[in-house]
């Protein structure tokens, strides 16, 4: 066996290599041969007993193995020296400058590509290289910056796409501005769980202003003309929604102020959000506006509850009349879903038509506010339960008649 010599000399003496079975091996010995010295040798290096003078000594030959005159042999070192943890850069190198067949699968994958390895071969290599080093699941923060402030789109795309590559909002914010025409980009950019809340706001807003300038043309005039304002509602939808997926409350306040500031923090907005059963985030919005503390609040959802403290809360809040009595009868529809309804993040399934049920049977709201709840809910609730608040508004006006 190759290394019987070695261990010999280390129980006489533990004197660094004798080297030159290796190069024996490399200089006449057959691909297998070749094959077998590369795994002693990827062995020897992560050896915890293995002393770094020896390390060292062995790295040339592996970086000899990886260039090979033959593939077989090439391949075969790239493949197992992905578990390698001790490699270092030269062999590395020789190993990522090979085939792409053989170069990529390990530049993806190797353990031993620090930080320093990652950005070497980022900036020496082709953009197939670079979407390998960016693919990595522990990629770099210093690869990650580099390839979104300098980088060809695809990269771009590929750190976008790769959950595990960290984004700052500074990087998200710069990155928006920048490809705001891709649409590619930005799709990937707002699928970022770690994206700004600000981001996807301005995204919203930005959507919101491009298909009003469509909407203004003479063709669409006369399709906008009945009054309502089919944009406004796309945009109090999308606002609604990103609050709707906010789950953190630290998030859900600077996400309140930041609408607040932009004049977006609509009666709309909130209900909308509330009415497909994201109660936390009208709750947290009443508090705000209010200056009301949330944890007084929460004590309107507990069953036989007053509703007192939730009509002083709408009162102080500055949102119209007209939508208090649907704020309150969204509350009084999540009773009895326990904590869920105030947890933020939380979502009460098939909330709709619980809360038109709510509208239509609960004493503590009047004829009145029950029609101004419906007619409400009529614009502001989803599919399944805007067919059934437009049957209960007329029903009621039949009555009045």
């Amino acid at each position: 066996m190759v290394f019987s010599r070695i261990r010999k000399w280390r129980r006489r003496q533990r004197a660094l290599l004798d080297t030159s079975v290796f190069a024996q091996v490399l200089e006449q010995g057959d691909v297998q041969a070749c094959q077998r010295l590369a795994s002693q040798l990827l062995a020897f290096v992560d050896e915890p007993s293995t002393l770094p003078e020896e390390r060292a000594l062995v790295m040339p030959y592996l970086a000899r193995l990886a260039t090979h005159p033959q593939r077989a042999v090439r391949a075969y070192v790239a493949e197992a020296a992905c578990d390698c943890q001790n490699l270092d850069a030269e062999v590395v190198f020789c190993i990522a400058g090979n085939e792409d067949d053989i170069a990529l699968p390990f530049i993806a994958g190797a353990v031993s590509l620090e930080r320093v390895k990652q950005l070497a071969i980022y900036r020496a290599g082709d953009v197939r290289r670079r979407l390998a080093v960016c693919g990595r699941a522990d990629v770099d923060a210093a690869v990650v910056a580099e390839a979104l402030e300098n980088g060809q789109r695809e990269v771009v795309l590929c750190c976008l796409r790769n959950a595990q590559a960290a984004l700052s909002p500074e990087q998200a914010r710069r990155l928006y501005v920048r490809h705001r025409e891709d649409e590619e980009i930005i799709a990937a950019l707002l699928e970022r769980p770690d994206l700004p809340l600000e981001v996807r706001i301005a995204h919203v807003e930005i959507q919101s202003g491009r298909l009003r300038q469509v909407m203004e043309r003479s063709e669409w005039q006369a399709a906008a003309a009945g009054g309502s304002d089919p944009v406004a509602a796309v945009e109090e939808q999308a606002l609604a929604e990103i609050l709707a997926g906010v789950e953190d409350e630290e998030q859900l306040q600077a996400a309140l102020e930041f609408l607040s500031r932009r004049g977006k923090l609509t009666a709309a907005v909130l209900l909308r959000a509330a009415c497909g059963g994201h109660v936390a985030v009208l709750l947290h919005a009443l508090a705000w506006l209010s200056g009301m503390r949330v944890g007084r609040l929460h004590t309107a959802l507990r069953k036989g509850a007053s509703l007192g403290v939730m009509r002083t809360a709408l009162m102080r809040s500055g949102l119209p009349e007209t939508t208090h009595a649907l704020a309150l009868a969204v509350l009084l529809a999540a009773r009895g879903a326990g904590d869920d309804a105030a947890r933020v993040g939380a979502r009460l399934m098939a909330f709709g038509p619980r809360l038109m049920e709510t509208i239509a049977e609960a004493d503590a709201l009047s004829v009145a506010e029950k029609l101004e709840a419906a007619s409400l809910l009529e614009q502001l609730g989803d599919e399944s339960v805007r067919p059934l608040a437009g049957r209960f508004t007329q029903s009621l006006l039949r009555h009045a008649a």
